[in-house]
């Protein structure tokens, strides 16, 4: 008798151990749809994150930051001492448009 609640404690210990361990239920996910702004691949959603992923493929002085009805950016910025014309799709890839 005097091992019954020693043992009980201990199995309600060892369950709600469990218990916190498990995935919630509610069907929602921490893991996002897309990778954040700024990681390779993922689509700029915002001219900040637009303008990080310009800055992170070379180019500097970025000015007439500009979505696209597509979904995509543009702008004009400056790599190696030259102003070009410069595109980011919606993959988050920036290429050369002049």
């Amino acid at each position: 008798m005097k091992l019954v609640l020693p043992v009980a404690a201990v199995l309600v210990t060892i369950s709600s151990i469990a218990v916190a361990q498990m995935p919630p239920t509610t069907g929602s996910s921490t893991t996002p749809a897309v990778p954040p702004a700024g990681m390779p691949g993922s689509a700029p959603q915002t001219a900040t994150s637009a303008r990080t992923q310009i800055e992170a493929s070379g180019y500097t002085n970025i000015k007439d930051l500009k979505r696209r009805d597509d979904g995509s950016w543009q702008a004009i910025a400056t790599k190696n001492d030259a102003e070009e014309a410069v595109t980011v799709d919606t993959s988050g890839n920036v290429t050369q448009t002049r």
